[in-house]
């Protein structure tokens, strides 16, 4: 297969495309739509930072005002993380489920090589394919804003079309990247598929960046010069993210252990050492809820600034903030969504990995009501400290007079906050679980049992 020259994993990944089944289908529709999403949002950031000069406006100086216009550019790449997120979770769920094609490609004479190259063209195929519907979505979308606003000046705001290619190459690229770092622990044998089990536990090291971005954020609250106390903030923030994203797994395999020590009924002891035999898979996706966590809790703090300086100058609130937090709402709950389909990805895969484990289980007397209450308390156990974390690290950052001298006020209000996100988050991600019964009850049946 390796010598049939460059064109051949493209003429097998298309023949292989025809004869999919009705579940793969789904799987590449949702690998697409993850591209779609993340060339419209990219689109969107590049098209902010090319717009030039400042136009005075009542509601959208996010998009008007140039020195606003590299923060809500931030944003939006920030919101392509969940997205590839999701991303990362169906290519794992795809190395799962393609056991058989995968292993008849190895007993025909393909290398391992070979396998992992034909999955990386397949996914720039499906990634080519939504970034092209992504990138149509995004021009149709502004055009069509554009004129329902009756905006005047359309040349200056719209995205100038030799930057799509661009942005698609990027996409592509970023989808071929994805899947050859999720087949980098497979092993293609010509009889079987699996995953190394020797991935290394989560390191102690991997909170550092967590503790220092907590650090630059407090030090950047108290700094006299504005300039260096605004770097110090940005530079806390970025660390404390990648903290979170690093921290995550770490996190979850100490809550693991801990609950296994402590545990008082067989479910709760099933649960946290099913997270203390893989933490970093649970550790992946929690990341992203964490996240979300954290930019709500931050978001929380900036409200109270808004809404304390409107009241102590008996003014009201003017339009821009309100449409501010209209779109950081609806930008948190965007990434909700994406956080909780890709758990809901997470918990497929991990049936379909431990498929057989959970009916041996089941054959063996234990009833699926009680494996169902186990799946619920392992994502209690895996979401409740990282959700936890991530809210305490931005209050601590970003609200650090709450410790030095607390206003009564802000503390109930940015605390309340806090809690009101780490609970919605958590609760979410269990429902997601809970509702994610049925596909237990399908792994755990007994015909997952038989080998042939």
């Amino acid at each position: 297969m390796s010598g049939g020259g460059t064109h051949m994993p493209f003429d097998i990944a298309a023949m292989l495309a025809r004869g999919t089944s009705r579940a793969e289908r789904r799987r590449r529709r949702l690998l697409a739509c993850c591209a779609a999403l993340t060339t419209f949002l990219l689109l969107g950031a590049v098209n902010l930072m090319m717009i030039r000069g400042t136009e005075q406006t009542d509601w959208a100086g996010l998009v008007a005002e140039e020195g606003l216009r590299p923060g809500t550019a931030l944003a939006l790449v920030l919101l392509v993380i969940p997205v590839l997120a999701l991303l990362h979770q169906s290519g794992r769920v795809a190395q799962a489920t393609q056991e058989r094609r995968l292993a008849a490609l190895r007993l025909a004479g393909a290398t391992p090589g070979d396998v992992r190259r034909l999955a990386a063209v397949e996914a720039a195929r499906i990634g080519a394919a939504g970034a092209v519907i992504g990138g149509i979505a995004y021009v149709c979308a502004q055009r069509a804003a554009m004129a329902a606003l009756g905006v005047r000046d359309t040349g200056r705001y719209a995205i100038a079309l030799w930057v799509v290619p661009f942005v698609l190459v990027l996409v592509v690229a970023a989808a071929a990247a994805v899947s050859l770092l999720v087949s980098r622990h497979v092993v293609t044998s010509p009889l079987h598929v699996a995953r190394r089990s020797t991935r290394p536990r989560p390191r102690r090291a991997a909170l550092i960046p967590l503790a220092a971005g907590v650090a630059l954020m407090m030090v950047g609250t108290f700094v006299q010069w504005l300039d260096l106390g605004i770097s110090l903030l940005f530079l806390g923030a970025v660390a404390t993210l990648v903290g979170v994203m690093t921290g995550s797994g770490r996190l979850v395999l100490e809550a693991a252990r801990l609950t296994a020590r402590r545990a008082r009924s067989p479910e709760t002891l099933l649960a946290a050492r099913a997270l203390e035999a893989d933490p970093r898979a649970t550790g992946r996706t929690m990341a992203v809820v964490g996240l979300v966590v954290a930019f709500g809790t931050g978001a929380g703090v900036i409200e109270w600034d808004v809404y304390h300086n409107a009241s102590t100058a008996d003014a009201p609130i003017g339009s821009f903030w309100l449409v501010s937090f209209g779109l950081t709402y609806a930008a948190l709950l965007f990434a909700l969504l994406v956080a909780v389909a890709a758990l809901v990805v997470h918990r497929a895969e991990a049936l379909l990995e431990n498929g057989r484990s959970m009916a041996v289980l089941a054959a063996s007397g234990a009833p699926v009501a009680s494996l169902r209450r186990a799946a619920v308390r392992q994502t209690l156990i895996a979401a409740t400290p990282v959700c936890a974390v991530a809210a305490l690290a931005t209050l601590l950052g970003m609200a650090p007079e709450l410790a030095t001298g607390p206003n009564p006020v802000m503390a109930a209000w940015t605390a309340g906050r806090a809690l009101l996100m780490v609970a919605l988050a958590v609760a979410a991600a269990a429902a997601v679980t809970a509702a994610s019964g049925r596909l237990l009850s399908r792994a755990a049946a007994p015909e997952r049992l038989r080998t042939e």
